[in-house]
């Protein structure tokens, strides 16, 4: 397993120092530390989905509402972006955030679940609310930051520089969204018509 070396205080040792008031000196007994390098094991390990911070809704609804309305503007347009302080555009920026979480919680679950039938530690889905993460809370979509792994533990850093952990890291990943896509497909799909026979009525 993976660690870091940490300096402590392992013992001390007594010295003779003086000390002078005015004309005269005095002993004094003091001491100096011992100080070695200890070994400290990591033992954090597992992987972990972030969405973005509650306290960070206002910069998802203003990230949201920029995106949304440009998709439909080029170079020449001459059409504003919508005012954020509009009672009306308010509204329809705090429907698209919620949509938003949802879907990223979604997603999130499933990247989750993938990785811990994989057999890793699945350490949950979070939010950071003391400090924002600005790739989470720039975007107008759903959005998710995947944490694969610990690199200052050894054993996750060479599990995820082999071969086989990329390779399963990005399967679990991949599967993840697929099965994501396939849920929102099936939520789109129509409902199908059952044919009605037509009832025959007595002459």
């Amino acid at each position: 397993a993976g660690g870091w070396y940490e300096r402590r205080v392992v013992g001390k040792v007594p010295y003779t120092k003086y000390v002078k008031k005015g004309k005269k000196t005095y002993k004094r007994k003091a001491y100096r530390y011992k100080y070695s390098k200890v070994w400290v094991p990591n033992k954090a390990k597992g992987t972990e989905t972030y969405l973005w911070a509650l306290n960070k809704d206002d910069a998802k609804k203003t990230s949201v509402a920029k995106n949304d309305f440009t998709e439909d503007m080029d170079s020449l347009s001459t059409l504003a972006l919508p005012d954020p302080t509009d009672p009306a555009e308010k509204v329809r920026m705090l429907i698209y955030t919620r949509h938003f979480f949802k879907k990223s919680l979604q997603l999130a679950d499933l990247v989750q679940e993938q990785f811990k039938k994989a057999g890793r530690i699945d350490r949950g889905v979070k939010q950071r609310n003391n400090k924002g993460i600005w790739v989470l809370q720039a975007t107008a979509m759903p959005s998710i930051l995947i944490e694969i792994g610990f690199i200052s533990n050894k054993e996750e850093e060479d599990y995820m520089l082999s071969d086989k952990g990329q390779k399963e890291i990005v399967g679990n990943i991949f599967t993840a969204i697929k099965k994501y896509k396939e849920t929102l497909e099936k939520q789109a799909s129509p409902v199908k018509k059952v044919p009605v026979k037509p009832v025959k009525t007595p002459n």
